[in-house]
């Protein structure tokens, strides 16, 4: 009889381990099976998506250049406003009237003559200039016309003032006439903007819109009834400007404004003579004019470029007995006169060796000279003579 030795006994845990083992080596193989198979699925799915994209031209706009991240930086800029400012600068003209020195009862004193600044709408190709009445003092006698970078000299044509519009003319060729619009057709929220001279910086713009078509009126004296109202900025030096719409064509001339000090102190609120009737009493002044006078009047001329200092003189300046020049009033910034150091309130007394007396001797002084020029100007400040050379025209 053969005896064998028995195996040891396994635990009873031993089964329960083996069992566990055996079913996650099943789970995984189930589940790498499953995963080859949505692997599978996914390729073939990703693939017909993939066709059906570039086949839209998807891939194409993808692989195109970068966004920039604010496109309105690479759009070009409207040009409404641009191209009808620039059309309606060749027709827009800024006036200066000059009057007459004025005695007094001392005959030994005289109170220099003023300069009025107003502006004015090229309406004829031959010189015929609309602006207001009031623009044109009555004892006027120097009349001035700066169109573009030339200044010509104006005669006075006539005047209705019940209208407040006058007529001026210049002795000159091929000019580039207004384009009119109709006034009758303007309505309130049209875009409009106002060119002049205010304070006598020529060919400045300013933007509103019709605030009111057809504003009316009962001041006595005139005969315009009704007015556009407008929320651009009328200063002095404005009357007889355009008011034009966005393609350059003029609506109105520019008049008056509200204006006020205080709780009464009014912002805005301008006022134009519509075109429509301000086109039918230029006709009939111009009917009536005398053609022939133009001989009285120079058909040259002159470039503003020539001279230019870049000062603003006080015209209510009233030198003391023995005293005599031309007060600054206000220094332009950037020109010759800011560059070399000149200050309002600064007065002078000599240009190049040429006494001044008032702004007629100032001008005159400049007339002749060229842009690039150096010039020796002596001035007083604070009572005390300095000179300095000034480059002009730059």
């Amino acid at each position: 009889m053969t005896i064998r030795k028995l195996d040891p006994q396994e635990p009873a845990e031993a089964a329960y381990y083996e069992g566990y083992n055996r079913g996650h080596a099943d789970t995984a193989k189930m589940l790498g099976r499953r995963s080859l198979m949505y692997l599978l699925v996914g390729m073939f799915f990703g693939t017909g998506v993939m066709f059906l994209v570039a086949n839209a031209g998807v891939l194409d706009r993808l692989a195109a250049d970068p966004v920039v991240e604010d496109p309105a930086l690479t759009q070009e800029k409207p040009r409404e406003y641009v191209n009808a400012i620039n059309w309606a600068k060749r027709f827009t003209v800024g006036i200066v009237a000059r009057t007459p020195d004025r005695a007094t009862r001392n005959s030994a004193w005289r109170i220099p003559g003023q300069t009025h600044v107003g502006s004015g709408v090229v309406l004829t190709e031959d010189g015929y200039i609309l602006t207001n009445a009031h623009v044109i003092p009555s004892d006027a006698t120097q009349l001035s016309v700066v169109l573009g970078d030339d200044l010509y000299e104006a005669r006075f044509v006539g005047h209705r003032p019940e209208y407040d519009l006058a007529v001026i003319k210049i002795n000159a060729k091929g000019l580039v006439p207004a384009s009119l619009g109709d006034s009758d057709k303007a309505e309130q929220g049209d875009v409009v903007i106002a060119i002049g001279s205010p304070h006598g910086l020529f060919h400045t713009a300013t933007e509103g819109i019709v605030s009111y078509s057809g504003r009316r009126t009962e001041a006595p004296g005139t005969l315009v009834r009704n007015y556009l109202q407008t929320s651009a900025a009328i200063n002095p030096g404005n009357s007889g400007g355009p008011l034009i719409d966005l393609t350059g064509r003029v609506i109105g001339i520019n008049t008056w404004k509200l204006a006020g000090t205080g709780q009464d102190a009014a912002d805005g609120i301008g006022f134009a003579i519509p075109i429509n009737t301000a086109r039918r009493v230029f006709e009939a002044i111009i009917n009536a004019d005398d053609r022939n006078r133009d001989t009285t009047i120079s058909s040259r001329p002159r470039s503003l470029q020539s001279a230019f200092l870049g000062v603003q003189i006080d015209d209510g300046y009233r030198p003391e007995r023995g005293e005599e020049g031309a007060r600054i009033r206000a220094i332009i910034y950037g020109t010759a006169a800011d560059r070399a150091g000149l200050q309002a309130g600064d007065v002078i007394v000599d240009i190049g060796g040429s006494r001044v007396a008032g702004f007629d001797d100032l001008r005159t002084a400049l007339a002749g000279r060229q842009p690039g020029e150096k010039v020796q100007i002596t001035y007083t400040r604070n009572g005390r003579n300095h000179s300095i050379e000034v480059t002009l025209g730059e």
